[in-house]
């Protein structure tokens, strides 16, 4: 036959093109949630009957904190706290349908990445290349800028152009 055969248990085939697997052998897919905002193929349709799929949710607070301590062992373990707290809010009204995207660790990851690789730029920057997508939706915009007002998060606001220089 062509192609690869990779069976396991039932009949062993011997020869060319057959590869067996070890018993302890596992795929690990990693895939967004089917619907909008995604709007990918929908896994459980598509692969749901071939394999056991396990969802996942996004780590509690402490284990959360202790993956972006890794992630930014220079970035102040003050701001990691309030960022999960923010975050954590984010996520809630996701679940409750207020906001359609679901902030997970991968976004928290990827500013927590930003501010330790580019200290000087500060968590506005990182953050907005996070979220900037929202301000298309005033009112979403509003309600992220007050969470993260309110778990002590400067954003929002502005630079301060130098007069000076004028």
């Amino acid at each position: 036959s062509s192609g690869i055969n990779a069976e396991y248990g039932g009949q062993e085939e011997e020869g060319e093109g057959v590869v067996r697997c070890h018993p302890a052998f596992r795929v690990i897919f990693l895939a967004n949630r089917p619907g909008f905002p995604f709007l990918g193929n929908d896994f459980y349709s598509v692969m749901g009957d071939l394999l056991s799929c396990h969802a996942i949710d996004n780590p509690d607070r402490e284990s959360e904190l202790a993956l972006l301590r890794k992630y930014g062992p220079n970035v102040e373990g003050d701001l990691l706290e309030r960022l999960v707290s923010a975050f954590g809010e984010l996520r809630a009204m996701s679940d409750t349908g207020t906001f359609l995207y679901p902030y997970s660790t991968r976004e928290l990851v990827n500013i927590v990445k930003h501010v330790q690789a580019y200290p000087e730029d500060g968590i506005t920057a990182a953050l907005c290349n996070v979220l900037d997508f929202e301000q298309q939706d005033g009112d979403i915009w509003e309600t992220i800028v007050s969470i993260l007002h309110k778990n002590g998060i400067p954003f929002g606001a502005k630079p301060i152009t130098n007069l000076a220089k004028r």
